[in-house]
């Protein structure tokens, strides 16, 4: 089964983003989630554990996803940026998540941008809560796949 891994801090919005993406409730303790996002069925969605805990199984995770969706939340992302090169490492196609964009006054465009800056990818502004972005990101994770 194909899988889409979303990685994050804790609290990045990582659960949320998949409800936003599947339409399903997530129970808060689910990992692995093998739902339907819009235009491919099948899809594994793993839920890591956030990339800021010590122990964490999310390396693992990382190196059977073939899409990654690494959500940044604030503007102190360099733990983000060293799992984005752990990502790239993995083969995984990398996308960058800029989360909870309805918290900033700018719908997080002046994160993306110093994002898409030092990493050199795209970067998506989303709000789960909104709904803002969410359909951006869910055609760019279809045309992705579609590309595999």
């Amino acid at each position: 089964m194909r899988q889409v891994g979303i990685f994050g801090k804790r609290k990045s919005g990582k659960s949320a983003l998949m409800y936003a993406l599947t339409g399903h409730k997530i129970r808060q303790d689910a990992a692995l989630c093998a739902m339907e996002i819009s235009g491919v069925t099948k899809v594994m969605l793993v839920d890591t554990v956030g990339v800021d805990v010590e122990g964490s199984t999310a390396l693992k995770s990382a190196q059977t996803v073939e899409v990654a969706l690494m959500l940044i939340a604030d503007d102190s992302f360099e733990l983000e940026l060293a799992w984005i090169s752990k990502l790239r490492k993995s083969g995984s196609s990398i996308i960058a998540v800029v989360s909870r964009a309805d918290t900033f006054s700018d719908g997080g465009q002046a994160l993306a941008a110093a994002v898409r800056e030092v990493s050199g990818l795209e970067t998506f502004c989303v709000s789960a809560t909104t709904g803002a972005g969410i359909e951006e990101l869910d055609a760019e994770i279809n045309r992705r796949l579609s590309k595999e």
